[in-house]
């Protein structure tokens, strides 16, 4: 009975991985401020919310805001000094002292993990681990193992009075989403641009979904759905007004002892002002 026990608790962890390996691709994080522009000459609070959720802007799966990052106008970076986590979201104030724009952002923790095939199924089991942590823990037979490494990470810009450039500036590691229209720029009915960068070079055939915000009250998503140009570029006209999800997403060969492929998601979150 002990042996049986350990066998269906195995499987049981085994399943409960695969679930969650796939389920974390497939929901998108975003940050959403109170406010996306704010003035005066007196410093301001702005409240946020983290999730990840297929209806945009609907909470559904709690994130930590332990790993989210603040750089202000200045260049100078932030850690959070309070926060709440619930189970469907966390939340978190930020004081505003500073003209200029402001850099939200969180980074999931690089997470590796392991596919493979066995027996006659075709069916793809799933362990934690990256190509040296496997080792010796696949089955004898296993054939198409492949790791994947998963890079995930969310931003918003809130600017406070006149919109500065400084946040905006790419590091070249990586998939990068940089905006080329200013976030506090964007208009309806006007065309936005963003760059992505691989390393610091333009990353073609990059996959952009630009989503507006209310998904779930509506029978179509009304995503614009784009693909990366030679030089890294998309262009977009939003069409209302309104808070609105960007998702780029790319899988890349990853040339480590670590990793086969690395599946990078980037997305932000932006706010459209009407005409």
């Amino acid at each position: 009975m002990k042996v049986a026990r350990g066998i269906c608790v195995k499987g049981m962890v085994l399943a409960i991985f695969a679930s969650l390996a796939l389920g974390v691709q497939a929901h998108p994080r975003w940050i959403l401020p109170g406010e996306f522009t704010i003035s005066g000459d007196e410093d301001q609070w702005v409240s946020f919310d983290l999730t990840a959720s297929h209806s945009v802007f609907s909470v559904d799966k709690g994130i930590s805001a332990q790993n989210v990052r603040i750089i202000s106008p200045d260049g100078d970076q932030n850690y959070l000094r309070n926060f709440f986590t619930g189970h469907r979201r966390s939340v978190f104030d930020l004081e505003f002292e500073m003209d200029g724009t402001y850099k939200i952002y969180e980074e999931r923790p690089i997470f590796y993990y392991t596919g493979y095939k066995t027996g006659k199924r075709e069916t793809v089991k799933y362990i934690p681990g990256n190509k040296v942590e496997v080792q010796g823990r696949l089955p004898e037979r296993a054939r198409e193992v492949r790791t994947e490494v998963l890079d995930m990470s969310t931003v918003v810009y809130v600017t406070r009075n006149a919109p500065t450039d400084t946040v905006l500036e790419p590091k070249g590691k990586g998939l990068e989403l940089v905006p080329v229209t200013h976030p506090s720029d964007i208009v309806e009915g006007e065309e936005v641009t963003v760059k992505m960068l691989l390393d610091g070079q333009p990353a073609a055939g990059v996959e952009v979904e630009i989503t507006p915000n209310g998904t779930r009250y509506r029978d179509e998503r009304k995503s614009i759905l784009l693909t990366t140009d030679d030089s890294g570029l998309v262009v977009f006209t939003p069409d209302q007004p309104g808070a609105w999800l960007m998702a780029a997403t790319l899988y890349s060969q990853e040339n480590s002892p670590m990793a086969d492929v690395r599946w990078s998601a980037r997305y932000m979150t932006f706010e459209v002002a009407p005409q």
